[in-house]
């Protein structure tokens, strides 16, 4: 059982500011600049930390004033579930600051999304407490709704195949309605405690309104209790929705862009509920640590995203934690043997994630962040529309050095040489530039190309190198290999 230890509760509730490492050592400093995106990141600001945490530290952070501090501590102990219940029951018991309860209220709603039930809290007094206006709020936007739902709110899209043989994947149902919309935006400001509304919607006895109720759970990732999910896998309601063909582009026949078709509510619940199990990917029996830490952060990210960018793009929730987890690994996270060692190795650059970035996927700017991952290796990256057909590329620098810019055409045929000389350099061209890279003169060798780049048709790409950092990752990927 995980809880506060009795010295860690008579000590009363922590510090509100950042603890334990988090303030043995300042953050990674990342500032913006007028040249490059990013300032330059220093080795040093990006060595791994040392030292362990047991529960009742992480137990502790999760009311603390860093958000980075906050995060990490959830990841951690998300998977613990139910048995954090005495431990989240002492905090809360002690936390008596609006500041400190806000925090771990928001650890409650991302729990009880996926991990346990809000029913559960029912035993623990304080959390009960500390949850009963979100879910009051989520039962009152639902009670709402019963009195007034609107009906035509869904659609149906279906999948277009391009070829024959390809296997039909399901079909998507999508929140078209703005009322529904702004519904499934408030609850979602509630995390999992808008589960007990949402579970009103599926006993309603509308069968349009439960469907509704199965769209909200999926866009919302709430998992609904199993005894409901069992009870709607054998739903017999069906509902007619106008269904239409995805956005393929290809014309379409107009006989086929939309029509009336019944959707099933059994189905539909079997799906979600396939989903809500799913994996991130296939687990097998000899995978690494950091694969099982991974699919936590990734488990995480989706308690915390903004529900309706998700809903709407789910490309971009993706693209967000990939490019995220991708950012840990080359922090040293990839090569980590537990947990700890993880935490360790990443901390730099998760800490440089929540400064520069956070989970919102409104404003995530992929750009932005790789620019400040690569800055260590000594480039940063930048494109911006052009002018016209041409195709431009500005390699940049703040010393003088000699370098080589090499265009990587397709096949077999070897890096050609397109420009040479002391930096800046620009080239320009109207025909597709394919990838290029670029090497340095370092005393009196070239060091060969490390990274490549793969400018747009049309676009201006700027690069800015930082010579020292940058033949410095030339010379240690080369001695990787």
């Amino acid at each position: 059982m995980l809880a506060l230890t009795t010295a860690a509760c008579a000590a009363g509730v922590p510090s509100r500011g950042a603890t334990g490492v988090y303030a043995a050592r300042p953050p990674p400093l990342a500032e913006r600049l007028a040249g490059p995106p990013w300032s330059w990141m220093e080795p040093e600001q990006l060595a791994p930390d040392t030292g362990s945490q047991s529960d009742a530290e992480l137990l502790s952070w999760l009311i603390s004033a860093d958000r980075a501090q906050r995060a990490e501590a959830q990841v951690r102990l998300l998977p613990r579930g139910a048995s954090l219940l005495p431990g989240l029951e002492a905090l809360a018991t002690g936390a008596r600051d609006d500041e400190a309860r806000s925090a771990l209220l928001e650890f409650i709603q991302v729990l009880t999304k996926r991990r346990i039930h809000p029913d559960l809290l029912g035993g623990h007094p304080e959390l009960s407490a500390l949850s009963a206006k979100a879910v009051a709020r989520g039962q009152g936007l639902v009670a709402f709704w019963e009195v007034e739902p609107a009906p035509r709110e869904l659609i149906q899209e279906l999948p277009v195949l391009l070829c024959g043989n390809e296997p039909r994947p399901p079909s998507r149902l999508r929140i078209q309605g703005r009322r529904l919309q702004a519904l499934r935006d408030k609850l979602g400001t509630l995390g999992g405690l808008a589960l007990p509304g949402v579970e009103r919607l599926l006993a309603s006895p509308s069968a349009t309104v439960r469907l509704q109720g199965i769209v909200l759970a999926a866009a919302l990732g709430l998992r609904p209790s199993q005894a409901t999910l069992e009870r709607l896998r054998n739903d017999a309601g069906e509902v007619d929705l106008e269904t239409r063909y995805g956005s393929s582009g290809f014309a379409m026949d107009a006989s086929l862009a939309s029509r009336e078709s019944k959707v099933s509510l059994a189905a539909r619940a079997s799906l979600v509920a396939r989903r809500l199990d799913a994996s991130r990917r296939e687990v097998r029996e000899n995978d690494p640590a950091v694969y099982r830490i991974e699919d936590g952060i990734a488990e995480w990210l989706g308690g915390v995203r903004t529900a309706a960018a998700a809903d709407d793009n789910p490309g971009l929730f993706d693209e967000l934690s990939g490019d995220l987890i991708n950012g840990l690994r080359q922090g040293g996270g990839w090569g980590a043997a537990d947990a700890q060692q993880y935490w360790n190795q990443v901390r730099p650059v998760w800490r440089l994630f929540w400064m520069t970035v956070g989970p919102r996927l409104d404003d995530f700017k992929r750009e932005d962040w790789l620019a400040l991952l690569h800055s260590r290796d000594g480039f940063q990256i930048r494109q911006e529309p052009g002018s016209g057909d041409e195709t431009v590329v500005r390699i940049e620098t703040p010393a003088r050095v000699e370098a080589e810019l090499i265009v990587f055409p397709h096949g077999p045929n070897a890096p050609v040489v397109v420009q040479r000389g002391a930096l800046p350099l620009t080239f320009t061209s109207k025909q597709p530039i394919p990838t290029f890279g670029i090497r340095l003169r370092a005393g009196g060798d070239w060091v060969d190309s490390g990274p490549h780049f793969a400018p747009r048709k049309g676009a201006r790409m700027t690069v800015w190198l930082q010579p020292e950092f940058f033949l410095r990752y030339l010379k240690e990927r080369a001695a990787r290999r």
